[in-house]
């Protein structure tokens, strides 16, 4: 152990002589001017408009830049070449407050005269605050630039078409303990070279030797409520995915920690770094698995500030322990770690019903699919704001096929293989008045089966869609029981609907009851938006969930909830270095408190699984006994001559559930077995497989 970690050091110091400097170019060509109101704006490809409040709003790019091993970015400047001056004279639109979504008007417009009066050159300093972060072990400089110059009172705007981004490095004293984090797993890895901006760089690390033992899928969960989760273990199982169930009481008693948050946390990261686990399930409500606290400050108004945002970020996000000068500030800037290595969901329930109806809904969602909703997403939006009038329908229809809207391209839902149902509040004349669907013509909708909903509107601890916790009964939502139709789920933009630290709030009672919702992602604390615009940090991390999911590449696809939910948060870290944004903290506040309740390994149906089977006879004979049965399947067959033969258990609907090869085997009768215990009640078919021909037989699974 001391020769290897000799060598390792002198790998990080032989690299950290070598570094000093990380560069990248980037070109600029299309400009694009937008009149709003007295002002304007100007937008050049890739880049968001962003600036200080009642200061000019610029165009501005991110950067995510991978650094050699062993070092941090101390220091971030840019070089421009090519000045080129829009014509005309420019009235630059003054950046206006984030607010939270289900805050009013207040009639405050922002505009400080003394910027807008200087005849010198706007920004004084063209980046934005400079991130250091870990993904999987390999070091990010996350940042933004303008290649904008403006100059307020001769109303001139220029622009450089070439910017070289210039990153200064030193050695970290820190980095061998991020190197811990390296990982072997096909999914990190493809997300790290996704994210990064330079992957080449990827090169300069070690490689990590695949895990001799490792699982997938960690729960946590009271011991009280381990046995509860056998069913989605045995599932899993099924699918090649290996689950281990570790109880609180037992990290407890043997890690180390101040509290139980702590341990659970290093808990998570030996595993992460002795197993490669990367999907974690959080099993009970805060009462039985208690939630980490942040600190988060906006700049909006009077300001909003939080001590207490239940963030679940804090379990998923590895390096670093959120709080280095050991205040009762948790995530302050420069303690965080924006950048997660594994997925987090939270099972929020508080009994063995509550329990069992959550861990039903997932086998049942993933295994036994309701076919003709695959493709049925459903849009539900609210208005939000008035002057600027600003409505929850603009920001979804960003969801909708691809965009590259507020300077970040992002895959949506494809309208032409899509059957969309939408649902929003619009404006009818006279201009005053809006109008404003009912709650049974929402639950007449959810009711006539849908995929996923999606809502940008007002929310409350108990209150979501117009729904308050009062209307979350079995009865409301009588068709979506996975058998009429599928259990859905849903991303919703709305304030406080997912504060699981409350009792209980409405997005746990949507997931914990038998029919509805079978996950979501939520917001712990407020959902915000930029008035008057189709960008804001709520919107944001819903445009990157989609597009991660509806990625039309097989191989940058990421169709699991918690995975696609890591990734959304993964590709907005970059802009929480806008000016404006890093100590304020609107993307920041979004960040923590933007969490999944439900399964998070639950992988998402967004296309319709392959027909319907039925039995099919072949040239040698096989039967299964007992049939129908509950536990386990023996299957006898008899074989004429010398075959391979491969062993297959599919749902309904032809999805393959469980594999395995029989082996090379002789001329006779032979048997075999698998067991069903885990599987939802319903109807399956075991295929068996030679070398010249296959027979399918039914097999009834009742419980």
């Amino acid at each position: 152990m001391k020769k290897i970690s000799i060598l390792f050091f002198s790998f990080i110091l032989a690299f950290s002589l070598m570094a000093g400097n990380v560069e990248k170019v980037f070109t600029f060509s299309q400009v694009k001017i937008m009149q709003n109101g007295l002002h304007q704006s100007v937008t050049l490809d890739n880049t968001m408009l962003a600036g200080l409040t009642g200061e000019p709003m610029l165009p501005y790019h991110q950067v995510a830049m991978m650094l050699p091993p062993g070092e941090k970015a101390v220091g971030i400047s840019i070089t421009g070449e090519e000045l080129t001056a829009i014509p005309g004279s420019f009235d630059l639109f003054p950046q206006q407050t984030m607010q939270p979504i289900s805050k009013g008007p207040d009639g405050t417009f922002f505009k400080k005269e003394d910027v807008y009066r200087s005849n010198i050159n706007y920004p004084a300093v063209a980046t934005g605050h400079l991130i250091n972060s870990y993904l999987n072990g390999y070091a990010f400089a996350l940042s933004t630039f303008t290649p904008v110059i403006y100059n307020p009172a001769g109303k001139s705007v220029s622009y450089y078409k070439k910017v070289t981004v210039h990153i200064t490095t030193q050695p970290d004293p820190g980095a061998s303990l991020a190197l811990k984090n390296l990982t072997s797993s096909p999914n990190a890895l493809k997300r790290v070279r996704l994210f990064a901006q330079n992957p080449e760089m990827m090169r300069s690390y070690p490689v990590k030797n695949p895990l001799k033992t490792n699982y997938q899928i960690l729960i946590i969960t009271p011991a009280q409520f381990q046995a509860g989760f056998q069913d989605l273990v045995n599932f899993y199982a099924g699918k090649g995915l290996t689950t281990q169930i570790a109880t609180t009481e037992a990290i407890g008693s043997t890690m180390s920690g101040q509290d139980l948050q702590e341990k659970m946390r290093n808990y998570i990261t030996s595993e992460y770094q002795s197993n490669g686990v990367e999907q974690v399930i959080l099993g009970g409500d805060v009462e039985y698995v208690p939630y980490r606290g942040f600190y988060c400050y906006v700049i909006s108004g009077s300001g909003y500030e939080d001590y207490n945002i239940p963030a679940d970020i804090y379990y998923s996000a590895l390096d670093g322990n959120w709080n280095t000068n050991g205040d009762n500030k948790w995530g302050e800037p420069g303690e965080d770690d924006l950048l997660p290595e594994l997925s987090v969901g939270r099972m929020s329930f508080s009994t063995p019903q509550e329990q069992a109806n959550m861990v039903h809904k997932s086998v049942s969602y993933q295994g036994s699919p309701v076919q003709e909703t695959m493709k049925h997403p459903m849009l539900v939006s609210e208005f939000l704001y008035d002057a600027p009038m600003t409505w929850g329908s603009d920001y979804l229809e960003l969801l909708v096929n691809d965009h590259g809207d507020n300077g970040y391209f992002t895959h949506g839902i494809p309208s032409s293989q899509n059957n969309f149902t939408r649902l929003y509040d619009t404006l009818i004349s006279p201009p005053s008045n809006v109008y404003s669907w009912s709650i049974g013509q929402l639950l007449a909708k959810i009711n006539s089966g849908n995929s996923f909903i999606h809502h940008c509107g007002h929310s409350n601890w108990d209150y979501m869609m117009r729904l308050s916790n009062g209307q979350i009964i079995n009865s409301n939502f009588a068709q979506v029981n996975g058998i009429m139709h599928n259990y859905q789920l849903m991303y919703t933009h709305g304030c406080i609907c997912g504060a699981f630290d409350e009792s209980d709030c409405i997005a746990e009672l949507c997931t914990s009851i038998s029919n509805f919702l079978v996950a979501g992602v939520f917001n712990s604390r407020y959902g915000w938006f930029d008035q008057g615009t189709t960008e804001g940090p709520s919107a944001h991390l819903h445009r990157e969930f989609i597009s991660a999911m509806y990625n039309p590449s097989p191989d940058s696809a990421i169709t699991e909830l918690g995975s696609a939910h890591t990734m959304s948060k993964i590709k907005t870290a970059p802009w929480i270095g806008l000016p404006g944004e890093f100590e304020p903290g609107a993307q920041r506040w979004c960040h923590y408190d933007c969490n999944v309740l439900g399964d998070p390994a639950l992988k998402v149906w967004i296309d319709n699984p392959v027909t319907g089977i039925s039995e099919r006879p072949g040239t040698f004979s096989c039967s299964i006994s007992p049939n129908p049965c509950k536990d386990l399947a023996t299957i006898t067959y008899v074989l004429t001559a010398n075959s391979e033969v491969t062993m297959s258990l599919m749902n309904s609907i032809g999805q393959q559930l469980f594999s395995r090869s029989l082996g090379d085997q002789q001329p006779g009768t032979h048997t075999s077995s698998f067991n069903v215990a885990g599987l939802a009640p319903g109807t399956y078919y075991c295929q068996l497989d030679t070398k010249d021909n296959s027979v399918v037989k039914k097999l009834m699974i009742v419980r």
